[in-house]
């Protein structure tokens, strides 16, 4: 059976839960894996350690609209001090736990603005964490909270009415250095996604998902936590850190509980490819594999497909998605049931003359995936530099408008007034429009313009990535503007696992060759780094800026000292 619209379209998250409590209490809102832990929440369990955390909140002075920030690791915690939030009126954030791979003080710094920019709240984490928390929120109003807190409050709650048109929660941007942007979504806006979204994808009561991903990002949050208990149907919610060293956990959970549905990052399928044996999964229980947050790659679903096949992934069943916060979650989807469409554009009027033609056998040409039509409820457009409107198969800046755009950034209304250009949200990303459907080129800011050439960091990084000595998914790619020349240069930085020596020379040579034969430019440094030198985002993203600005403060630092080699 389908969902019909009245399920999420007049209803606010928390009417969902107590309608799920009220006619299926005991059904499975979560099967919560963690190592060998294997927990099934209910729906009557999750209402009623989210009414602990609201009597925590409540009894510690918390008020409607305050922000809670949930610091926790993965664990039925997150869900219930989420959820406990709304309960009482407060306003809930994921937040990134710190990793042992991070440098605390760089965290805890980095968060610090962000600290002060909400005010008064509070923050759940550990007892590990408290002093640290205590020390830097010196004069400020947020509380520590601890699960532990929790032994005496586990009586009934009466939720808070929430309106339609209330802020019902904060996702807040996974950069590593600045102000993290709040985006605010009202519970209007999410209920509108979820309708459209589920409607788009054809959900039915008998779909389960799996997902690895963390709540404190979108695809995460929304697509894995809070569409499906909108919807009432389960999750299988698995460790991030544990998937990334044991990746075959995803498969097992599809198997364990024929799941339907998963979102993945574009390196994730490729980190399945490399790390899975195929001959060991079945997967035919999957109708959609979901590729979202990260440029959608032709050359994956090849891999993927080809790798998997066996197992019962069909081309068909692999699919994009169009995303981001400022509209909840989805923007475009590609139809379930036929395959995703892939359009070879001739690359050099692409990169020269802003436009997507046919590529010309002999040419050089770039293969470009659709990510789908836009779902109901939104508006899309192509606008040039100047604003203007742009005609179909020309590339410019991508532009959204609709009914569940989010509310703002919390506040920072000049950060809000600065993201739109008339009523219509900017994204900052490029692309264009082929026979209806949306073709994803990159960021703007990520464009590198070399002698009038229109080059996007993500194409080039994918190139050098398939040098030989390059570790996968560890190399990134800036420009950097050379005033003697009037244009930017193209530096590369990539890690490998080979030992410093000769051969780094070779990887060098490797990495040029690769730039030259794809897009006919040599970049003007290459910098060969030993694994960890690359600076990721708390979402798993290298982060361009950190590490543009860590490349110069070392080259300035090694003025006149040659690489290894």
């Amino acid at each position: 059976m389908s969902f019909g619209v009245a399920n999420t379209s007049t209803e606010s998250l928390l009417q969902n839960l107590e309608r799920h409590c009220t006619e299926r209490p005991d059904a499975t809102f979560c099967h919560f894996w963690s190592g060998d832990i294997r927990e099934d929440i209910s729906f009557r369990q999750l209402k009623g350690r989210s009414g602990a955390y609201a009597n925590l909140y409540r009894e510690s002075g918390l008020r409607a609209g305050n922000v809670v920030l949930i610091m926790l690791k993965h664990s039925p915690d997150m869900y219930y001090a989420f959820i406990g939030a709304m309960l009482c009126g407060c306003i809930p954030s994921m937040m990134p736990f710190p990793s042992v791979k991070q440098d605390p003080v760089k965290y805890w710094e980095s968060h610090k603005q962000l600290f002060e920019r909400i005010g008064a709240g509070a923050i759940v984490t550990y007892s590990e964490n408290t002093k640290v928390l205590s020390d830097r929120l010196h004069g400020r109003r947020l509380r520590v909270l601890v699960p532990e807190d929790l032994a005496e409050k586990s009586y009934p709650f009466e939720a808070v009415q929430a309106r339609l048109e209330d802020v019902a929660l904060i996702q807040h941007s996974s950069g590593t250095t600045g102000l993290k942007k709040g985006v605010q979504l009202s519970y209007g806006a999410v209920a509108g996604q979820i309708m459209s979204y589920a409607a788009t994808l054809g959900l039915t009561t008998s779909d389960c998902f799996a997902s690895w991903l963390p709540l404190y990002h979108d695809m995460g949050l929304i697509a894995c936590f809070i569409m499906p208990l909108a919807l009432g149907l389960p999750v299988v919610s698995l460790d991030a850190f544990e998937w990334v060293s044991r990746p075959e956990i995803l498969f097992d959970a599809i198997q364990a509980h024929g799941c339907t549905h998963v979102w993945l990052p574009n390196f994730a399928f490729h980190h399945l490819c490399r790390t899975v044996d195929s001959e060991l999964y079945r997967l035919d229980s999957v109708k959609a594999f979901i590729d979202c947050s990260e440029p959608c790659r032709a050359e994956t679903f090849d891999l993927f497909h080809e790798t998997f096949a066996g197992s019962g992934v069909a081309r068909d069943r692999l699919h994009c998605c169009y995303a981001m916060a400022e509209t909840v979650f989805a923007v475009t989807q590609t139809a379930l049931g036929e395959e995703t469409r892939e359009y070879a554009v001739d690359a050099n009027t692409l990169a020269n003359h802003h436009r997507a033609i046919p590529a010309v056998y002999g040419k050089p040409s770039r293969r470009v995936l659709s990510v789908g039509r836009v779902i109901p409820g939104l508006e899309i457009d192509i606008i040039g530099a100047d604003g203007s409107a742009l005609p179909a198969d020309h590339a410019g800046e991508i532009v959204v408008r609709g009914e569940f755009l989010f509310s703002g950034y919390y506040k920072n209304d000049a950060e809000t007034a600065k993201s739109f250009f008339r009523e219509w949200y900017r994204t900052g990303d490029t692309g264009f429009v082929h026979d209806g459907e949306l073709y994803i080129l990159g960021r703007l800011k990520e464009l590198i313009i070399v002698y009038g050439k229109n080059l996007y960091a993500t194409d080039l990084e994918y190139i050098c990535n398939r040098a030989v000595g390059v570790k996968r998914g560890r190399c990134v790619v800036f420009g950097v503007f050379n005033p003697d020349l009037g244009s930017e240069d193209v530096v590369v930085v990539a890690e490998t696992e080979i030992p410093a020596g000769p051969e780094w020379a070779t990887i060098r040579k490797n990495i040029k060759l690769e730039l030259l034969a794809g897009v006919g430019i040599p970049p003007h440094d290459i910098r060969i780094v030993e694994p960890g030198w690359l600076v990721k985002s708390t979402s798993g993203k290298i982060a361009r800026g950190e590490n543009l600005s860590k490349y110069l403060a070392d080259k300035t630092s090694r003025k006149g000292c040659p690489d290894p080699a």
